[in-house]
């Protein structure tokens, strides 16, 4: 037989197992809900309108919680962040701009391994910088920005002459990209600009030749010339001042020229 006291011992322990068992069961799931005793990040999910310190707990456990979270909180976002980039992809509703801020705050090479695992990131990223950085690392992806300017298929050109497959009208940057890659593309131009033509002559001065006549306009032929002075082999009646731009570089190239101007002459006496 139990005493009294006894009695009464047993049946505190039984209301108290009672009121514990209502309290933490939610869901036909027994979870404990203060900090630290989660044992695995998937509880979250059975929590309904988790506290922060609940959201903070499953996102240290596991950074991929914050795919089961339905809004959560700033600090929760950075804090998956912090463990892993890629988690600005998994955020409910979408992500606070703070997170954006941090995606866009983060160094090239971080940026580079972050859009090697997943290139869907590359449509929080804001900053040019890192735009072109993974470009440089992947100039495929420059297909996935949405709408990419010249500055970044430039930029891919650069890596890859089959990225000017995919540009269906090039600017002056695109093409200066391509013609610093095959200086021979000149000859593919209807109209190339002065800084196209210096590009290709740099490369290789018998580039002028791929410019029509009707095309070498004044602009066309200093740049020429400036880029290497033995263009002026090419051009029938250069003018005074293209003739004098080109022997100031060197006065070798005056038996280059067909019709030499007076002070050309006397510049080179």
């Amino acid at each position: 037989m139990l005493d009294t006291e006894s009695i009464i011992f047993e049946q505190y322990k039984v209301i108290m197992f009672a009121l514990i068992a209502c309290h933490v069961r939610e869901g036909g799931h027994l979870l404990t809900k203060k900090r630290g005793f989660m044992q695995s990040w998937t509880e979250i999910k059975n929590i309904q309108n988790p506290t922060e310190e609940q959201q903070l707990e499953a996102v240290g456990l596991n950074w991929y919680a914050i795919s089961l979270i339905e809004n959560p909180t700033e600090k929760v976002q950075l804090a998956a962040f912090e463990k892993n980039v890629q988690a600005i992809l998994y955020v409910k509703g979408g992500p606070c701009n703070a997170l954006v801020d941090a995606l866009n705050a983060v160094s090239e090479e971080a940026m580079a391994a972050a859009v090697k695992a997943d290139p869907n990131i590359l449509k929080f990223v804001r900053n040019p910088d890192l735009l072109r950085a993974a470009v440089r690392e992947d100039w495929k992806v420059v297909r996935q920005i949405k709408d990419a300017g010249d500055d970044l298929w430039a930029e891919a050109v650069r890596v890859s002459a089959d990225a000017l497959k995919y540009v269906s009208n090039p600017g002056e940057k695109v093409m200066l990209a391509a013609l610093e890659r095959d200086w021979k593309l000149l000859q593919d131009i209807e109209r190339p600009s002065a800084a196209m033509v210096a590009v290709a002559v740099k490369q290789d001065y018998h580039a002028l030749e791929f410019v029509s006549i009707k095309r070498r306009t004044e602009p066309v032929q200093l740049a020429a010339v400036h880029a290497d002075p033995r263009c002026i082999q090419f051009l029938e009646r250069a003018s005074e001042a293209v003739q004098m731009d080109a022997v100031r570089r060197d006065k070798g190239v005056f038996a280059l020229i067909k019709h030499p101007a007076p002070s050309v002459v006397d510049f080179c006496k």
